[in-house]
């Protein structure tokens, strides 16, 4: 992998840093290239090119402890970036190439916070984990940290009645059973208070509400409100109320970018490393593809429809083989999971303080909509003035 710019660096001569703009980038300084041996270059991303390699590069000064590696460089790569998340992506992509054994490690990357639904178990249950495997689960998020998951998880599972005990259960008439079930919380399964197909139904409400976001539990319960209206049943209409105003209150506590997995898709629209220029990055089943950049400069010699180059350029942001989140069913999109460093690299970005760029979710099957995409890059671009 390089990057776009690549210049021969000799020790032994003078360094005309002025030459190197002084904007972000990630570079890359290369050392002496033996035979049969790998080149391991020092990887880093920066805000002033030119500042940090005179930092790096420039003549040791007797009795500094400052890392110089003025010696040892023999090639610079850089590239300018436009923003943190695209630095970010091209670090990501320089250890996985350099390091494919360290990468994570080096970046620190570590899986990120899920709810998980084991489809496995007899009796699933739903919990938050770290734990992303191939195990025919369905996994959501990812969530900004796990008192957040927990958080969310122990209150929404208070509108069903699926179990929270660890162990496997094994029905027993004679098992005392735990509090949840005394508080008529659980269907219990665990002394057969309930049939396999009855809590396999409880289950199913639960995967509903949380891909829709609610929406199924919330139509269910107005129903259920606007039934005893009409029929008196003004206690039972409070009751419904009551509860679908507690169900507003949890769904306040889900991140806007908490999906099913195989169902995340999103374009995240950053700002450009040129002027008038705005970056495109497609996150299509939970997995980043990109760069593309769309320029916004008006004379150009031969004028395309906006719409249509937005059309080109996020098609071609679909990997081959991959199904567009526009042209394919949902069921199309259950498949493997992405790598979880992408999940955690978008996590990074979303969940940051210092976020720059914005991002339009999308549902399976949705086609994106071109019209609020352009407004969204000259939002971009303002917000860079």
């Amino acid at each position: 992998m390089r990057l776009r710019n690549s210049i021969p660096f000799d020790p032994a001569a003078e360094v005309d840093f002025e030459a190197f703009p002084a904007v972000p980038a990630v570079f890359a300084l290369f050392p002496e290239e033996q035979p049969g041996v790998a080149a391991q270059p020092y990887l880093s991303h920066t805000r002033d090119l030119r500042r940090r390699l005179r930092r790096l590069l420039a003549a040791l000064l007797p009795q500094s402890r400052r890392l110089n590696l003025r010696m040892v460089t023999r090639r610079i790569d850089f590239e300018v970036v436009g923003s943190n998340f695209e630095a970010q992506w091209l670090i990501f992509l320089l250890n996985q190439f350099h390091y494919p054994r360290q990468f994570r490690r080096r970046l620190r990357l570590r899986p990120p916070i899920l709810v998980k639904i084991n489809l496995r178990n007899r009796f699933p249950r739903c919990y938050s984990t770290r734990r992303v495997s191939r195990d025919g689960s369905l996994y959501y998020g990812p969530f900004p940290s796990r008192s957040t998951a927990e958080r969310f998880t122990g209150k929404f599972l208070d509108l069903f009645k699926i179990r929270r005990c660890l162990p496997d259960l094994n029905p027993d008439p004679s098992h005392p059973g735990c509090i949840y079930s005394q508080m008529r919380m659980c269907l219990a399964p665990c002394f057969k208070g309930c049939a396999d197909e009855e809590y396999q139904q409880e289950v199913g409400r639960v995967v509903d509400f949380l891909n829709s976001r609610g929406a199924t539990l919330a139509r269910e319960l107005e129903m259920e409100r606007a039934e005893a209206s009409e029929s008196l049943e003004f206690e039972r209409a409070s009751r419904a109320h009551h509860r679908l105003e507690k169900v507003q209150e949890i769904l306040g506590l889900l991140p806007p970018l908490v999906r099913e997995i195989s169902s995340l898709h999103a374009i995240l629209v950053l700002p450009g490393r040129q002027e008038k220029t705005t970056v495109f990055f497609r996150v299509a089943a939970g997995e980043i593809r990109g760069p593309g950049t769309l320029s916004l400069e008006e004379n150009v010699s031969s004028p395309q429809p906006l719409d249509q180059r937005l059309q080109e350029l996020l098609q071609s942001l679909v990997k081959p083989g991959h199904p567009s989140p526009a042209a394919t069913p949902p069921e199309a999109f259950k498949t493997p999971l992405p790598c979880w460093e992408h999940l955690t690299l978008l996590a990074r970005w979303y969940y940051s303080s210092f976020r720059t760029g914005e991002m339009l979710m999308l549902d399976p099957g949705e086609e994106a909509p071109y019209a609020r995409l352009v407004r969204l890059c000259r939002k971009v671009m303002l917000a860079e003035k």
